[in-house]
């Protein structure tokens, strides 16, 4: 199906990939992902894609910046007095420990990676304080004191992290730890411990605040439910789609052969049903809609992988 675009439509589209609020065409196609909806479902298509949140490289590191920095607010005591307030920080950044933040199943691709490159690179942070869960757990067991960062991306549903807070490590003498035990044994005056994530849903943070409550959660933004395309209240659908637009990505879900698995992995709901529409540079979140992803039974994706 060819796809004629209204002229505003087509002047935003351009506008979008100048201002690299959307990526080039090589690993983005609207418009071919266009042609898997009847015009009847255009509309719908074409809201949900201007929805659509991309964060490029640059507007990462930037994002990334305004998380950490973000701390200070919670790590400078006396913020009245410019000289104790910069002492203050630089001493916790030049004794912070950065941690990336993964599952119970951890991988060489864990986007993790990318930001404690950027903790050395942007913010200075010595190379010695860039630990794996297990290095950082052995340091604490050592010396219980000083302050834990954890970075990452995303926060979905908050349950890997959960699983970083309690997954155990061999650490050297027979021993296994988590951070969570770590805190039981060692109490929770003596070590911070912060999660520092560029976005987070406000279910994911309500989750880590229930479940890791030593944990101090500052992203560089909260995403509230009404960021989900999925919900009757989304700021992606006009007042006069409320209520059709869930049900446009539910019909289409379900044509391209995407299938209802109670909101897990591969879910046409996208991972616990947050339905979000939203990418990174270096890839997407599990929670974002499979429809901009899918790509069998001539299903033509949106958003394609390096």
């Amino acid at each position: 199906m060819t796809v004629e675009l209204p002229p505003t439509v087509a002047e935003n589209w351009k506008f979008f990939v100048n201002a690299q609020l959307w990526p080039r065409a090589a690993r983005f196609d609207p418009k071919g992902w266009l042609t898997n909806f009847d015009e009847a479902d255009q509309k719908y298509a074409i809201r949900l894609l201007e929805g659509f949140t991309y964060f490029a490289d640059e507007l990462i590191e930037a994002l990334f910046q305004a998380a950490f920095q973000n701390l200070s607010q919670l790590v400078v005591q006396n913020k009245n007095n410019y000289f104790s307030a910069s002492t203050q920080w630089t001493q916790f950044l030049e004794s912070v420990i950065v941690v990336r933040a993964e599952g119970n199943y951890s991988s060489d691709a864990d986007s993790g990676f990318i930001f404690t490159r950027l903790a050395r690179n942007k913010l200075g942070v010595q190379e010695e304080q860039l630990l794996s869960p297990a290095k950082a757990l052995e340091k604490l067991r050592a010396t219980p004191r000083g302050n834990v960062v954890f970075v990452d991306d995303f926060v979905g549903s908050g349950e890997q992290f959960q699983d970083t807070w309690t997954k155990n490590h061999w650490l050297s003498g027979f021993a296994s730890a988590s951070f969570n035990s770590l805190v039981s044994a060692i109490g929770s005056g003596t070590v911070g411990f912060y999660y520092c994530p560029l976005i987070c849903t406000e279910r994911g943070r309500k989750h880590i605040s229930d479940n890791c409550p030593w944990v101090k959660v500052v992203p560089a933004h909260v995403l509230p439910e009404t960021y989900s395309a999925l919900s009757v209240n989304s700021v992606i659908w006009r007042d006069d789609m409320q209520e059709d637009g869930p049900l446009f990505v539910k019909r289409a879900s379900e044509r391209a052969g995407i299938p209802f698995r109670e909101g897990q992995e591969g879910c046409w709901t996208g991972y616990r049903g947050l339905g979000l529409a939203l990418a990174f540079e270096h890839g997407w979140p599990d929670a974002v809609l499979p429809i901009f992803t899918h790509q069998k039974n001539g299903w033509k994706p949106l958003l394609k992988q390096r």
